[in-house]
């Protein structure tokens, strides 16, 4: 097997992507002032367009007494009011501007409400380049080797696939058992890739069964990781496992704020010519202490079919700081992404308790191959595992009961089942946590109680 970079990689061949990747490379030392520029005037542009071209935004703007004149600074956008999930997968063609030579697309749901939109090529070009520009900071070009770990169906023997215009190895998330996986280290130690992208969740079965079996693939410089809440034990593991570098960055299916880490360092920095992101706190201002959570609101300006305007996404980060440190970006920065409203238990006093709380990253749970909890009544948890071999004795058991007790607390009742398996999504990702209560409509009662 080769891995010779192909002489033009695929997204290079589009104009769209190639153009963009440009812009973002010579705006990446923009200053402040710069960024606020660019951000007011496309954000004017965007709420003109909305006002003229659909019904929906135009009545929401009418409502609140506000134009798109009356956008005359940054902080003017609070006057905006904000659209949610419901409100376009009820009304879709109401927040749309144009269908015309758009696409179609679903989202997977992860939050509990999976919907619909129109989404342009151009503006899934500028997706992709978006992150490229990201991955680019960590020594990633086009045309690099990669094996790849995400919700990609592959019906060959060995569930692998190599694709030849992208020079990338895909290995099936959906067939992660240790005889396939054995064959993936195999393949991949014959491929040589400089990188491994990733669901975290299947990434880090793959890793725990390196660690396992001693095996290693050492052509590796980095992990890219997307689509799911990067936990500190997954990337713990991660590094233990494959001795490289582990990158992270925060998306949607909506196409409304992008964030990723720097060259330096693990927090997230979101690209300002991406969108315009908000951090909003349960009283309705902007999150701008460090260490404050607040929602994700976010104004794409990507999307040029469905619009998305002060769009909350039920998606929770910590606040870090203004600008970065390090690599001196004047990017807002957040500490972590605290996780998707649906990545929340609820205790039966109304505490929200966020997953990445939970920290698995400890010997108790060495007997455990995978685990995954449950929730569908308030109070109430179930944590589901399969063991690694055909049972796990008591006192294992009771030491894994103590130690979640201690990080969930009195106010939730929690329950063991053993499984077979915990099957994958229909993208084949692995939840941490399935969670069947409303937590987007109990979130106004109890966002006030979060636990990090």
């Amino acid at each position: 097997m080769t891995h010779a970079r192909p002489r033009r990689h695929r997204d290079l061949q589009n104009a769209d992507y190639a153009e963009w990747r440009q812009f973002l490379r010579t705006t990446d030392t923009w200053s402040r002032t710069d960024i606020e520029r660019y951000q007011l005037e496309a954000i004017q542009r965007l709420v003109a367009r909305a006002s003229t071209q659909t019904t929906g935004y135009r009545s929401l703007f009418d409502n609140a007494g506000v134009g798109p004149g009356d956008i005359a600074t940054l902080a003017d956008v609070r006057r905006l009011p904000y659209v949610t999930k419901e409100m376009l997968r009820d009304a879709l063609a109401a927040y749309t501007a144009t269908t015309e030579g758009c696409d179609y697309v679903t989202t997977g749901g992860s939050t509990g409400i999976p919907f619909g939109m129109y989404r342009t090529p151009q503006a899934f070009a500028r997706e992709l380049a978006s992150k490229a520009h990201q991955y680019e900071r960590r020594g990633w070009q086009e045309g690099d080797p990669q094996l790849v770990l995400r919700g990609l169906p592959i019906d060959t023997p060995d569930h692998t696939a190599l694709v030849d215009d992208l020079n990338e190895l895909r290995c099936s998330s959906y067939h992660l058992v240790p005889d396939a996986m054995d064959g993936y280290v195999a393949v991949a130690r014959a491929y040589e890739p400089l990188w491994l992208r990733c669901y975290p969740s299947a990434g880090c079965l793959f890793a725990r069964h390196v660690l396992e079996t001693g095996q290693s693939i050492p052509s590796l410089r980095g992990i890219l990781c997307a689509s799911e809440n990067l936990l500190p034990e997954q990337e713990s593991l991660l590094r233990a496992a494959f001795g490289v570098p582990v990158f992270s960055h925060y998306g949607h299916y909506e196409l409304a704020a992008l964030a990723g880490f720097c060259e330096h360092t693990s927090r997230y920095h979101v690209l300002p010519q991406y969108g315009y992101v908000e951090l909003i706190g349960t009283d309705g201002l902007p999150v701008t202490t460090p260490g404050g959570v607040g929602e994700i609101v976010a104004t794409s300006f990507l999307m040029d079919a469905t619009l998305f305007i002060r769009y909350r996404t039920r998606d929770l980060a910590v606040y870090a700081a203004d600008h970065c440190e390090a690599c001196h970006r004047p990017h807002q920065l957040w500490e972590r992404v605290e996780g998707r409203l649906q990545e929340f238990v609820l205790s039966a006093t109304g505490r929200l308790i966020s997953m990445t709380a939970m920290n698995m990253h400890t010997p108790v749970f060495d007997p455990l191959r995978q685990f995954q909890f449950y929730q569908a009544s308030p109070g109430e948890v179930e944590f589901r595992y399969v063991p690694r071999a055909e049972g796990v004795a008591a006192p294992a058991l009771d030491a894994m009961r103590t130690a979640l007790g201690h990080k969930l607390g009195a106010d939730i009742r929690l329950s063991f089942r053993q499984v077979d398996d915990l099957p994958p999504t229909v993208r084949g990702k692995r939840r941490f946590l399935i969670q069947d209560l409303p937590i987007e409509t109990l979130h106004g009662s109890a966002s006030g109680h979060l636990h990090g």
